[in-house]
């Protein structure tokens, strides 16, 4: 099949990750795909730049290399819905948009996204919680496929591991990618503060970067430690890892736990990541990981749904936003039995199942069988 991969595809983006492993396994297929980037090439992997037939850069129109054919076999874009109409325009037929909405609640995706529906074939959300946000909004049900992301699975079957900055035993890992408020990081550090002191042979690695707010649903990394340090002055230890790596899986077998507990998530690739490392999982009990995360791999926090912060969405604030207040108290809780039985529960983590359901080429076989 000739298929055009048309989307984010230069730039260190959870879209860009997905279109770079569906690409990979369908060209493995032998099917002939077309790249076309919409925000540059800069972290292209070198292997998909044969298949690279055009690109703009981000919000700039200047083309490089050519356009995209006119009639392609399939089409396949992870994209906000509203860009369906343009990006999954080069052919009539097969043509899956990407996407998910992290909050809930009636008609709450941004406003005119909905009936973009209509500009693709099937739409598919990575989660079964992402497909009922859809359908709460008007999407019919018929038109939504659940397909997850994926990974590479050779790369999680490596034992390769880094050295880390720190001499503490238990090493939690929270990976939070990009400084959003609905990634809950004061509440994050609240926890780690009240579970654990200066005394406690673990150390918290934030991957992350201190990056200047330049957005109201952004927050300052270097505020939230300095607000943290104050009320917890005598706090574990706490290191930031900001450096760009490769092969992420490579930092996941580098720690004992992965620790997050933002308060919406369509899919939580991290955790995804890390249980396909044989590490087990804190994460909230809401929200799209529980597609994978169960007793046997996580530790699910409990809270309660609330409206959530209207500053913290993209595109449009909904006063009706529905989110997950994950509990502080069960977060210290959970904190603390982690520390005390990761490898007991590292042990029991499946992750032979992991690589069969999550590998990008079982994933990319699904969007092949919607084909007609």
């Amino acid at each position: 099949m000739k298929i055009l991969i048309r989307q984010f595809l230069g730039k260190l983006h959870s879209w860009s990750f997905c279109g770079h492993g569906i690409a990979s396994s369908l060209k493995e297929a032998g099917h002939e795909v077309h790249l076309f980037s919409t925000d540059g090439i800069q972290h292209l992997p070198d292997f998909l730049k044969e298949n690279l037939i055009g690109y703009t850069e981000e919000n700039i129109p200047k083309l490089f290399g050519k356009k995209p054919d006119t009639d392609y076999d399939c089409q396949i874009s992870y994209t906000c819905m509203k860009n369906f109409p343009y990006l999954l325009s080069s052919g009539n037929k097969n043509r899956f948009g990407i996407w998910c909405y992290e909050w809930a609640g009636k008609n709450v995706l941004p406003s005119g996204f909905a009936k973009c529906y209509k500009f693709c074939d099937f739409l598919c959300a990575p989660s079964n919680f992402a497909k009922q946000i859809f359908i709460d909004s008007g999407v019919p049900e018929n038109h939504i496929k659940v397909i997850p992301h994926g990974i590479y699975t050779d790369a999680y079957k490596q034992e390769t591991t880094i050295k880390l900055s720190t001499n503490k035993k238990v090493k939690i890992l929270t990976n939070i990618a990009s400084n959003h408020i609905r990634k809950n990081i004061p509440g994050l550090l609240e926890a780690y503060g009240k579970a654990f002191s200066k005394k406690d042979d673990v150390c918290l690695i934030l991957k992350s970067k201190f990056k200047k707010v330049e957005s109201q649903f952004e927050v300052s990394l270097e505020d939230c430690l300095s607000n943290f340090k104050k009320k917890f002055p005598n706090h574990a230890e706490i290191k930031v890892f900001s450096d760009y790596l490769s092969d992420i899986s490579i930092l996941y077998r580098s720690v004992d736990i992965l620790y997050t507990l933002p308060f919406c998530e369509g899919f939580l690739m991290p955790a995804l990541e890390s249980i396909a490392c044989g590490k087990m999982v804190i994460a909230p009990n809401w929200g799209g990981q529980l597609d994978f995360l169960n007793s046997s791999n996580a530790l699910l926090v409990d809270g309660e749904e609330k409206r959530a912060n209207p500053k913290s969405m993209y595109w449009d604030h909904k006063d009706n936003a529905i989110w997950f207040v994950p509990s502080i108290d069960d977060t210290v809780s959970k904190l603390r039995y982690a520390v005390e039985n990761y490898q007991k529960i590292n042990a029991s983590i499946d992750r032979e199942a992991i690589y069969e359901k999550y590998s990008w080429t079982n994933v990319s076989n699904q969007f092949i069988k919607l084909c007609v």
